[in-house]
């Protein structure tokens, strides 16, 4: 069986044979699929069209209204929107955390009632964890100072209150190196 060949006009595109006819056409159906898509996006919501008075409601759930165009509109008919109520808490200003620790092995189990509270543990030390209930990074001997910084839990985020220095010891329930405060002379 003898096929014919292609005519001269047309060209081989992922295998199918389209002739120049057909690339304008799916050349134009390709522009006009993005123009209406991009169009569409750009049609506001029903709840922003104009109400009698010309105000916009942008805000559907506290119907608060706003004036587009002042001439429009009588700005006493249509009330401002109240600015946003921010609340920024303060950046930390003391020392870096160290770590978690766990609670009620110190003096200041509960943050907001006390500032700063000392490691009470019936061991060698106190074990300072990366994440609450995850593995020690360190530990601290008792009667070492720490700022509660972050609660979660009866796990409690920890800088220390002071300049901490190796004892060059190891608890002997985490195997790692204990730490105490530096004695300046």
């Amino acid at each position: 069986m003898v096929t014919a060949p292609p005519p001269t006009d047309a060209k081989v595109i992922a295998g199918t044979t389209l002739g120049v006819a057909s690339m304008k056409k799916l050349l134009l159906a390709s522009v006009l699929a993005i123009a209406s898509f991009t169009a569409n996006a750009q049609v506001p919501p029903p709840h922003e069209t104009p109400d009698s008075n010309g105000c916009v409601d942008h805000d559907r759930r506290t119907a608060v209204h706003e004036c587009d165009d002042p001439g429009e509109c009588d700005p006493g008919e249509c009330p401002t929107k109240p600015p946003a109520r921010v609340t920024v808490q303060p950046p930390y200003q003391g020392p870096p955390p160290i770590g978690w620790v766990y609670g009620p092995y110190t003096q200041c189990s509960n943050p907001p009632q006390c500032s700063m509270g000392l490691v009470s543990v019936g061991a060698d030390g106190l074990n300072v964890r990366v994440v609450p209930n995850g593995p020690p990074t360190m530990a601290l001997v008792n009667g070492t100072p720490l700022y509660p910084i972050d609660k979660r839990g009866d796990w409690l985020l920890v800088a220390p209150a002071c300049d901490l220095t190796p004892t060059f010891a190891w608890s002997w329930t985490a195997g790692v190196p204990l730490n105490r405060c530096w004695v300046y002379f």
